[in-house]
Protein backbone atom coordinates (compact mmCIF):
# COMPACT_ATOMS: atom_id res chain seq x y z
CA UNK A 1 0.00 0.00 0.00
CA UNK A 2 1.38 3.77 -0.90
CA UNK A 3 1.32 5.35 1.95
CA UNK A 4 -0.16 8.87 2.57
CA UNK A 5 0.99 10.93 5.76
CA UNK A 6 -1.41 14.51 6.29
CA UNK A 7 0.98 17.12 7.32
CA UNK A 8 0.41 21.02 6.67
CA UNK A 9 2.88 23.68 5.13
CA UNK A 10 4.29 25.07 7.57
CA UNK A 11 6.63 28.60 7.98
CA UNK A 12 9.38 27.21 10.21
CA UNK A 13 11.31 31.50 10.70
CA UNK A 14 9.00 31.91 13.93
CA UNK A 15 9.26 33.86 16.63
CA UNK A 16 6.34 33.99 18.75
CA UNK A 17 5.48 30.61 20.60
CA UNK A 18 1.98 30.33 19.02
CA UNK A 19 3.43 31.05 14.95
CA UNK A 20 4.77 27.49 14.23
CA UNK A 21 1.11 26.24 14.65
CA UNK A 22 -0.67 29.14 12.77
CA UNK A 23 0.30 27.22 9.65
CA UNK A 24 -2.08 26.71 6.07
CA UNK A 25 -4.00 24.06 5.19
CA UNK A 26 -3.46 20.47 5.49
CA UNK A 27 -2.17 18.35 2.39
CA UNK A 28 -1.23 15.03 1.72
CA UNK A 29 2.21 13.80 0.86
CA UNK A 30 3.36 10.12 0.15
CA UNK A 31 5.76 9.32 2.78
CA UNK A 32 8.53 8.12 0.58
CA UNK A 33 9.09 11.66 -0.76
CA UNK A 34 8.33 13.41 2.45
CA UNK A 35 11.18 11.42 4.64
CA UNK A 36 13.45 12.52 1.93
CA UNK A 37 15.19 14.98 3.61
CA UNK A 38 15.22 16.55 7.51
CA UNK A 39 12.93 19.11 6.83
CA UNK A 40 10.16 16.64 5.75
CA UNK A 41 10.47 15.17 9.36
CA UNK A 42 10.39 18.33 11.04
CA UNK A 43 6.91 18.65 8.82
CA UNK A 44 5.27 16.02 9.55
CA UNK A 45 6.06 16.17 13.65
CA UNK A 46 4.65 19.74 13.56
CA UNK A 47 1.71 18.25 11.72
CA UNK A 48 1.33 15.91 14.54
CA UNK A 49 1.00 18.82 17.21
CA UNK A 50 -1.41 20.78 14.68
CA UNK A 51 -3.66 17.73 15.02
CA UNK A 52 -3.54 17.93 18.90
CA UNK A 53 -5.07 21.37 18.42
CA UNK A 54 -8.49 20.54 16.96
CA UNK A 55 -11.53 20.92 18.92
CA UNK A 56 -12.46 17.36 19.28
CA UNK A 57 -9.70 17.10 21.16
CA UNK A 58 -6.92 19.24 23.05
CA UNK A 59 -8.64 22.22 21.61
CA UNK A 60 -11.84 21.83 23.89
CA UNK A 61 -13.64 18.37 24.31
CA UNK A 62 -10.71 17.02 25.65
CA UNK A 63 -9.48 19.74 28.13
CA UNK A 64 -12.71 22.46 28.45
CA UNK A 65 -15.57 20.99 27.28
CA UNK A 66 -16.49 16.97 27.38
CA UNK A 67 -13.84 15.74 30.12
CA UNK A 68 -14.49 18.48 31.72
CA UNK A 69 -18.52 18.14 32.03
CA UNK A 70 -17.80 14.40 32.44
CA UNK A 71 -15.19 15.86 36.36
CA UNK A 72 -19.26 18.54 37.10
CA UNK A 73 -16.78 21.21 36.88
CA UNK A 74 -20.07 23.24 35.37
CA UNK A 75 -23.28 24.10 36.55
CA UNK A 76 -25.99 22.77 33.98
CA UNK A 77 -29.45 24.74 33.77
CA UNK A 78 -31.24 22.45 32.47
CA UNK A 79 -31.23 19.42 29.89
CA UNK A 80 -31.06 21.39 26.99
CA UNK A 81 -27.40 22.05 27.88
CA UNK A 82 -25.21 20.60 25.28
CA UNK A 83 -23.10 19.09 28.28
CA UNK A 84 -26.06 18.04 30.10
CA UNK A 85 -26.01 14.64 28.93
CA UNK A 86 -22.24 14.47 29.05
CA UNK A 87 -22.56 15.43 32.72
CA UNK A 88 -25.18 12.90 33.76
CA UNK A 89 -23.03 10.13 31.85
CA UNK A 90 -25.71 9.04 29.07
CA UNK A 91 -22.80 7.48 27.30
CA UNK A 92 -25.60 5.89 24.52
CA UNK A 93 -27.00 9.57 23.38
CA UNK A 94 -25.63 10.43 19.93
CA UNK A 95 -24.14 13.73 21.03
CA UNK A 96 -21.94 11.79 23.98
CA UNK A 97 -21.26 8.72 21.81
CA UNK A 98 -19.72 12.07 18.98
CA UNK A 99 -17.64 13.86 21.42
CA UNK A 100 -16.01 10.41 22.65
CA UNK A 101 -16.27 8.78 19.58
CA UNK A 102 -14.09 11.77 18.00
CA UNK A 103 -11.84 12.29 20.59
CA UNK A 104 -10.46 7.97 19.98
CA UNK A 105 -10.17 8.98 16.42
CA UNK A 106 -8.50 12.15 16.26
CA UNK A 107 -5.69 10.60 19.00
CA UNK A 108 -5.50 7.32 16.62
CA UNK A 109 -5.16 9.09 13.91
CA UNK A 110 -2.26 10.95 15.76
CA UNK A 111 -0.60 7.83 16.76
CA UNK A 112 -0.65 6.50 13.55
CA UNK A 113 0.89 9.64 11.80
CA UNK A 114 3.77 9.48 14.94
CA UNK A 115 4.17 5.47 13.56
CA UNK A 116 5.10 6.71 10.44
CA UNK A 117 7.92 9.11 11.46
CA UNK A 118 9.15 6.27 13.64
CA UNK A 119 8.71 3.68 11.18
CA UNK A 120 10.95 6.02 8.79
CA UNK A 121 13.64 8.39 10.70
CA UNK A 122 15.77 5.15 11.34
CA UNK A 123 16.79 4.61 8.05
CA UNK A 124 17.64 8.23 7.46
CA UNK A 125 19.61 8.04 10.67
CA UNK A 126 22.90 8.15 8.95
CA UNK A 127 21.98 11.77 6.93
CA UNK A 128 20.32 13.43 9.87
CA UNK A 129 21.92 15.90 12.13
CA UNK A 130 22.25 13.64 15.27
CA UNK A 131 20.46 15.95 17.24
CA UNK A 132 17.40 16.23 14.48
CA UNK A 133 17.12 12.41 14.76
CA UNK A 134 17.06 12.87 18.38
CA UNK A 135 14.73 15.62 18.89
CA UNK A 136 12.62 14.51 16.22
CA UNK A 137 12.14 10.61 17.16
CA UNK A 138 12.34 11.42 20.74
CA UNK A 139 9.44 14.08 20.49
CA UNK A 140 7.38 11.19 18.10
CA UNK A 141 7.96 8.29 21.30
CA UNK A 142 7.21 10.62 23.95
CA UNK A 143 3.77 12.08 21.94
CA UNK A 144 2.94 8.52 21.13
CA UNK A 145 2.95 7.68 25.11
CA UNK A 146 1.09 10.60 26.05
CA UNK A 147 -1.69 10.30 23.48
CA UNK A 148 -1.86 6.33 23.84
CA UNK A 149 -2.00 7.38 28.15
CA UNK A 150 -5.25 9.67 27.50
CA UNK A 151 -6.55 7.34 25.65
CA UNK A 152 -6.45 5.58 28.76
CA UNK A 153 -7.56 7.24 31.63
CA UNK A 154 -10.49 8.04 29.23
CA UNK A 155 -11.51 4.70 28.03
CA UNK A 156 -9.29 2.21 30.11
CA UNK A 157 -9.50 1.26 33.91
CA UNK A 158 -8.33 3.34 37.35
CA UNK A 159 -8.41 2.58 40.66
CA UNK A 160 -5.47 -0.10 40.23
CA UNK A 161 -4.05 0.56 43.54
CA UNK A 162 -7.70 -0.92 45.16
CA UNK A 163 -8.70 -3.17 41.94
CA UNK A 164 -5.12 -4.66 40.92
CA UNK A 165 -7.37 -7.46 39.19
CA UNK A 166 -7.96 -4.92 36.03
CA UNK A 167 -4.68 -5.26 35.25
CA UNK A 168 -5.21 -8.72 33.70
CA UNK A 169 -8.14 -7.07 31.96
CA UNK A 170 -8.26 -6.77 28.55
CA UNK A 171 -8.41 -2.90 27.22
CA UNK A 172 -7.32 -0.41 24.26
CA UNK A 173 -4.90 -2.14 21.46
CA UNK A 174 -1.31 0.15 21.99
CA UNK A 175 -0.88 0.99 18.04
CA UNK A 176 3.01 0.77 17.16
CA UNK A 177 2.76 0.17 13.48
CA UNK A 178 1.83 2.49 10.74
CA UNK A 179 -0.41 -0.11 8.74
CA UNK A 180 -4.00 -0.17 7.81
CA UNK A 181 -3.97 -3.05 9.72
CA UNK A 182 -6.43 -3.95 12.95
CA UNK A 183 -3.90 -4.03 16.13
CA UNK A 184 -5.79 -6.20 18.64
CA UNK A 185 -6.73 -5.32 22.15
CA UNK A 186 -3.84 -6.15 24.85
CA UNK A 187 -3.98 -6.59 28.51
CA UNK A 188 -3.83 -3.38 31.18
CA UNK A 189 -0.71 -4.62 32.24
CA UNK A 190 0.79 -4.74 28.73
CA UNK A 191 -0.45 -1.21 27.63
CA UNK A 192 1.36 0.39 31.00
CA UNK A 193 4.38 -1.71 29.98
CA UNK A 194 4.70 -0.35 26.78
CA UNK A 195 3.88 3.04 27.76
CA UNK A 196 7.03 2.50 30.12
CA UNK A 197 8.75 1.47 27.21
CA UNK A 198 7.93 4.82 25.34
CA UNK A 199 8.77 7.20 27.43
CA UNK A 200 11.77 5.47 28.68
CA UNK A 201 13.03 5.48 24.90
CA UNK A 202 11.89 9.30 24.76
CA UNK A 203 13.66 9.89 27.52
CA UNK A 204 16.78 8.63 26.46
CA UNK A 205 16.54 10.00 23.48
CA UNK A 206 15.68 13.66 24.76
CA UNK A 207 18.02 14.25 27.94
CA UNK A 208 21.66 15.23 26.24
CA UNK A 209 19.99 17.62 24.22
CA UNK A 210 16.32 18.81 25.60
CA UNK A 211 17.03 18.64 29.76
CA UNK A 212 18.95 22.13 29.73
CA UNK A 213 17.50 24.82 27.64
CA UNK A 214 18.42 25.21 24.10
CA UNK A 215 20.33 28.11 24.58
CA UNK A 216 23.24 27.04 27.04
CA UNK A 217 23.15 23.64 25.91
CA UNK A 218 27.11 22.51 25.03
CA UNK A 219 25.80 20.14 22.60
CA UNK A 220 25.38 21.63 19.05
CA UNK A 221 22.33 21.64 17.90
CA UNK A 222 21.09 22.87 14.35
CA UNK A 223 18.06 25.86 15.11
CA UNK A 224 18.93 28.82 12.43
CA UNK A 225 15.39 28.04 11.51
CA UNK A 226 14.58 28.43 14.95
CA UNK A 227 12.47 24.83 14.98
CA UNK A 228 13.81 24.38 18.58
CA UNK A 229 12.99 27.57 20.68
CA UNK A 230 10.04 27.10 22.66
CA UNK A 231 10.32 23.96 24.08
CA UNK A 232 7.32 24.50 26.31
CA UNK A 233 4.96 24.31 23.11
CA UNK A 234 6.79 20.39 22.61
CA UNK A 235 6.70 17.42 24.17
CA UNK A 236 10.36 18.25 25.26
CA UNK A 237 12.01 16.06 28.36
CA UNK A 238 10.36 17.65 30.95
CA UNK A 239 7.10 16.25 29.01
CA UNK A 240 8.20 13.18 28.81
CA UNK A 241 9.13 13.15 32.73
CA UNK A 242 5.96 14.89 33.85
CA UNK A 243 4.20 11.94 31.95
CA UNK A 244 6.27 9.37 33.81
CA UNK A 245 5.30 11.17 37.30
CA UNK A 246 1.72 11.10 35.95
CA UNK A 247 1.80 7.20 34.81
CA UNK A 248 3.83 5.70 37.80
CA UNK A 249 1.00 7.66 40.12
CA UNK A 250 -1.43 5.94 38.29
CA UNK A 251 -0.48 2.59 38.91
CA UNK A 252 0.97 3.45 42.41
CA UNK A 253 4.14 3.48 41.60
CA UNK A 254 5.00 6.44 44.58
CA UNK A 255 8.73 6.32 44.45
CA UNK A 256 9.06 6.63 40.88
CA UNK A 257 6.54 9.07 40.60
CA UNK A 258 8.37 11.19 43.06
CA UNK A 259 11.65 10.71 41.18
CA UNK A 260 9.81 11.55 38.05
CA UNK A 261 8.16 14.55 39.54
CA UNK A 262 11.21 15.70 41.50
CA UNK A 263 13.30 15.37 38.41
CA UNK A 264 10.94 18.15 36.74
CA UNK A 265 10.38 20.34 39.79
CA UNK A 266 13.83 20.65 40.77
CA UNK A 267 15.84 20.74 37.13
CA UNK A 268 12.75 22.16 34.32
CA UNK A 269 12.54 25.49 37.00
CA UNK A 270 15.90 26.31 36.37
CA UNK A 271 15.91 25.99 32.78
CA UNK A 272 11.72 26.40 31.35
CA UNK A 273 9.07 26.86 33.25
CA UNK A 274 8.75 29.26 36.63
CA UNK A 275 6.15 29.67 38.94
CA UNK A 276 3.59 32.38 38.16
CA UNK A 277 5.38 35.91 38.27
CA UNK A 278 1.51 38.02 39.49
CA UNK A 279 1.36 39.44 36.11
CA UNK A 280 -2.09 38.13 36.60
CA UNK A 281 -3.27 41.01 39.23
CA UNK A 282 -1.95 43.53 36.12
CA UNK A 283 -4.83 45.86 36.15
CA UNK A 284 -4.11 46.17 32.21
CA UNK A 285 -5.64 42.91 30.83
CA UNK A 286 -3.50 42.90 27.60
CA UNK A 287 -0.94 41.81 30.61
CA UNK A 288 -2.87 39.30 32.53
CA UNK A 289 -1.10 35.69 31.66
CA UNK A 290 -4.90 33.91 32.18
CA UNK A 291 -3.46 30.26 32.12
CA UNK A 292 -0.33 30.88 34.08
CA UNK A 293 1.72 30.08 31.02
CA UNK A 294 5.44 30.36 32.57
CA UNK A 295 4.36 27.26 34.66
CA UNK A 296 3.20 25.19 31.05
CA UNK A 297 5.74 22.08 31.21
CA UNK A 298 3.80 21.31 27.69
CA UNK A 299 1.11 23.48 26.23
CA UNK A 300 -0.17 23.90 22.80
CA UNK A 301 -0.91 26.67 20.93
CA UNK A 302 -4.30 26.63 19.15
CA UNK A 303 -5.00 29.43 16.42
CA UNK A 304 -7.96 31.29 16.75
CA UNK A 305 -8.83 29.68 20.64
CA UNK A 306 -11.43 31.94 21.23
CA UNK A 307 -14.07 31.41 18.71
CA UNK A 308 -14.14 28.00 19.59
CA UNK A 309 -14.30 29.08 23.93
CA UNK A 310 -16.33 32.43 22.92
CA UNK A 311 -20.01 30.88 22.81
CA UNK A 312 -19.02 28.94 25.91
CA UNK A 313 -18.12 31.72 28.16
CA UNK A 314 -20.20 34.59 27.54
CA UNK A 315 -23.17 35.68 29.91
CA UNK A 316 -25.40 36.73 26.94
CA UNK A 317 -26.21 34.85 23.76
CA UNK A 318 -25.10 36.42 20.46
CA UNK A 319 -27.71 38.83 20.22
CA UNK A 320 -26.39 40.53 23.23
CA UNK A 321 -29.57 40.18 24.96
CA UNK A 322 -30.77 36.86 25.97
CA UNK A 323 -28.87 34.94 28.51
CA UNK A 324 -26.45 31.89 26.56
CA UNK A 325 -28.02 29.15 28.17
CA UNK A 326 -24.94 27.09 26.65
CA UNK A 327 -22.29 28.91 28.84
CA UNK A 328 -19.89 26.78 31.09
CA UNK A 329 -19.99 28.48 33.95
CA UNK A 330 -19.53 27.65 37.55
CA UNK A 331 -22.63 28.10 40.82
CA UNK A 332 -20.85 30.48 42.85
CA UNK A 333 -22.12 29.05 45.87
CA UNK A 334 -20.36 25.92 45.09
CA UNK A 335 -17.25 27.97 44.23
CA UNK A 336 -17.53 30.15 47.37
CA UNK A 337 -18.11 27.04 49.17
CA UNK A 338 -14.66 25.30 47.43
CA UNK A 339 -12.49 28.63 48.38
CA UNK A 340 -13.65 28.66 52.20
CA UNK A 341 -14.77 32.45 51.42
CA UNK A 342 -17.05 32.22 54.70
CA UNK A 343 -14.65 31.23 57.27
CA UNK A 344 -11.62 31.92 55.49
CA UNK A 345 -12.11 35.34 53.09
CA UNK A 346 -8.58 36.77 53.75
CA UNK A 347 -6.82 34.10 52.50
CA UNK A 348 -9.03 33.04 49.09
CA UNK A 349 -9.82 36.59 48.02
CA UNK A 350 -6.36 36.88 47.60
CA UNK A 351 -5.95 33.72 45.07
CA UNK A 352 -5.05 34.28 41.78
CA UNK A 353 -7.57 32.02 40.68
CA UNK A 354 -10.92 33.06 42.87
CA UNK A 355 -9.40 36.79 42.69
CA UNK A 356 -8.93 36.83 38.87
CA UNK A 357 -10.11 33.58 36.91
CA UNK A 358 -13.97 34.13 37.79
CA UNK A 359 -15.93 36.82 36.34
CA UNK A 360 -18.59 36.97 38.92
CA UNK A 361 -21.79 38.25 37.01
CA UNK A 362 -24.30 37.19 40.16
CA UNK A 363 -23.56 35.31 43.78
CA UNK A 364 -24.93 32.37 41.73
CA UNK A 365 -23.05 33.05 38.38
CA UNK A 366 -19.23 32.72 38.00
CA UNK A 367 -18.23 33.16 34.33
CA UNK A 368 -15.14 31.60 33.66
CA UNK A 369 -11.70 33.71 32.40
CA UNK A 370 -8.85 31.48 31.64
CA UNK A 371 -9.74 31.85 27.78
CA UNK A 372 -10.94 34.94 27.90
CA UNK A 373 -9.82 36.86 24.99
CA UNK A 374 -8.12 40.19 25.17
CA UNK A 375 -6.73 42.09 22.03
CA UNK A 376 -3.31 42.57 22.04
CA UNK A 377 -2.13 39.93 24.45
CA UNK A 378 0.60 37.65 23.75
CA UNK A 379 -0.71 34.85 25.86
CA UNK A 380 -3.97 34.56 23.92
CA UNK A 381 -4.62 30.75 22.16
CA UNK A 382 -2.44 29.02 24.93
CA UNK A 383 -3.66 25.71 25.97
CA UNK A 384 -1.98 23.95 28.99
CA UNK A 385 -1.76 20.06 28.97
CA UNK A 386 0.91 20.05 31.60
CA UNK A 387 1.83 22.34 34.19
CA UNK A 388 4.28 22.48 37.03
CA UNK A 389 1.54 22.87 39.95
CA UNK A 390 0.33 19.47 39.01
CA UNK A 391 4.15 17.76 39.87
CA UNK A 392 3.72 19.90 43.29
CA UNK A 393 0.34 17.38 44.01
CA UNK A 394 1.85 14.38 42.44
CA UNK A 395 4.70 14.76 45.03
CA UNK A 396 2.15 15.92 48.13
CA UNK A 397 0.13 12.20 47.38
CA UNK A 398 3.06 10.00 46.78
CA UNK A 399 4.22 11.50 49.86
CA UNK A 400 1.47 11.44 51.94
CA UNK A 401 0.58 7.51 51.11
CA UNK A 402 3.74 6.68 52.24
CA UNK A 403 3.03 8.13 55.87
CA UNK A 404 4.61 11.53 55.19
CA UNK A 405 2.06 13.95 55.98
CA UNK A 406 4.86 16.61 56.77
CA UNK A 407 6.38 16.80 53.07
CA UNK A 408 3.38 16.60 51.40
CA UNK A 409 1.96 19.37 53.19
CA UNK A 410 5.05 21.48 52.17
CA UNK A 411 4.32 20.86 48.33
CA UNK A 412 0.95 21.99 48.94
CA UNK A 413 2.00 24.90 50.44
CA UNK A 414 4.74 25.98 47.54
CA UNK A 415 1.76 25.95 45.42
CA UNK A 416 -0.90 27.94 47.69
CA UNK A 417 1.95 30.60 48.64
CA UNK A 418 2.25 30.22 44.54
CA UNK A 419 -1.63 31.75 43.99
CA UNK A 420 -0.80 34.49 46.59
CA UNK A 421 -2.25 32.71 49.60
CA UNK A 422 -0.08 34.52 52.51
CA UNK A 423 1.33 31.93 55.03
CA UNK A 424 -0.35 32.94 57.71
CA UNK A 425 -3.15 30.25 56.18
CA UNK A 426 -0.47 27.58 55.20
CA UNK A 427 -2.04 24.29 55.67
CA UNK A 428 -0.64 22.89 58.90
CA UNK A 429 1.91 20.13 59.02
CA UNK A 430 0.55 18.08 60.95
CA UNK A 431 -2.55 16.97 59.15
CA UNK A 432 -4.00 13.86 58.84
CA UNK A 433 -3.62 11.44 55.90
CA UNK A 434 -7.24 12.07 55.15
CA UNK A 435 -6.60 15.42 55.84
CA UNK A 436 -3.91 15.32 53.34
CA UNK A 437 -6.43 14.17 50.49
CA UNK A 438 -8.85 16.40 51.25
CA UNK A 439 -6.54 19.83 50.64
CA UNK A 440 -5.23 17.93 47.12
CA UNK A 441 -8.96 17.04 46.25
CA UNK A 442 -9.63 20.96 46.38
CA UNK A 443 -6.30 21.86 45.07
CA UNK A 444 -7.32 20.06 42.00
CA UNK A 445 -10.95 21.70 41.65
CA UNK A 446 -9.56 24.75 41.94
CA UNK A 447 -5.96 24.54 39.68
CA UNK A 448 -7.31 22.31 36.67
CA UNK A 449 -10.96 23.94 35.78
CA UNK A 450 -11.19 23.40 31.87
CA UNK A 451 -8.03 21.77 31.68
CA UNK A 452 -9.41 17.98 31.64
CA UNK A 453 -7.54 16.91 34.85
CA UNK A 454 -10.09 16.52 37.46
CA UNK A 455 -12.26 13.86 35.93
CA UNK A 456 -8.86 11.68 35.42
CA UNK A 457 -8.14 12.32 39.34
CA UNK A 458 -11.15 11.03 40.73
CA UNK A 459 -11.15 8.14 38.41
CA UNK A 460 -7.61 7.10 39.51
CA UNK A 461 -8.23 7.05 42.64
CA UNK A 462 -11.98 5.40 42.49
CA UNK A 463 -13.66 7.89 44.27
CA UNK A 464 -17.41 7.01 44.77
CA UNK A 465 -18.44 10.54 45.81
CA UNK A 466 -17.75 13.26 43.66
CA UNK A 467 -19.10 17.09 44.01
CA UNK A 468 -21.68 18.04 41.59
CA UNK A 469 -23.31 14.97 40.95
CA UNK A 470 -25.75 12.20 43.44
CA UNK A 471 -24.73 9.20 40.92
CA UNK A 472 -22.22 6.23 42.66
CA UNK A 473 -19.24 6.75 40.82
CA UNK A 474 -18.16 3.73 39.60
CA UNK A 475 -16.45 1.41 36.27
CA UNK A 476 -19.92 1.80 34.35
CA UNK A 477 -18.76 5.79 34.52
CA UNK A 478 -15.46 5.91 34.33
CA UNK A 479 -14.16 3.63 31.60
CA UNK A 480 -16.28 5.06 29.00
CA UNK A 481 -17.42 2.37 26.26
CA UNK A 482 -15.18 2.41 22.65
CA UNK A 483 -16.70 3.07 19.79
CA UNK A 484 -18.74 0.45 18.78
CA UNK A 485 -17.60 0.51 15.56
CA UNK A 486 -14.08 -0.77 17.25
CA UNK A 487 -15.75 -3.18 19.46
CA UNK A 488 -17.31 -4.58 16.08
CA UNK A 489 -13.57 -4.96 14.34
CA UNK A 490 -12.27 -6.39 17.77
CA UNK A 491 -10.72 -3.13 18.60
CA UNK A 492 -8.19 -0.86 16.03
Amino acid sequence: MKKIFIIASIVLLFTSCNEWLNIPPKSEIASNVLFESEQGFKDALVGSYLLMTSPKTYGFESTIGFVDALAQQYYMPGTTHPYYLASTYQYGAQAVVTKKDDIWAVNYNGISNLNNIIENIDAKKATLNPANYAFIKGESLGLRAFLHFDLFRLFGYGNLIKDPGSLSKQTLPYVTKYTKHITAQVSVSAYIDSLKNDLNKAAELLAPYDSVSVGVNKLPIPNTDLFYNNRQMRFNYYAVKATQARLYLWIGDYDNAILAAKEVVAKASRHQVAFHSGNINDPNPVNKDYTFSTEHIFSLGVPNLYDVVRPFIQRFAADGININYSRLNQNGVVADNLYEIASKPQMSQSDYRYKELYNKVSSSDYLLMKFNYVDGSTFKDRMPIIKLPEMYYILAEAYNEKGDQTTAVGYLNTVRRNRAIQSTYDLSPSLTKDGVDVEIEKEYRKEFVSEGQLFYYYKRLGKTVITGTSRVMDNSIYVLPMPERELEMGAR
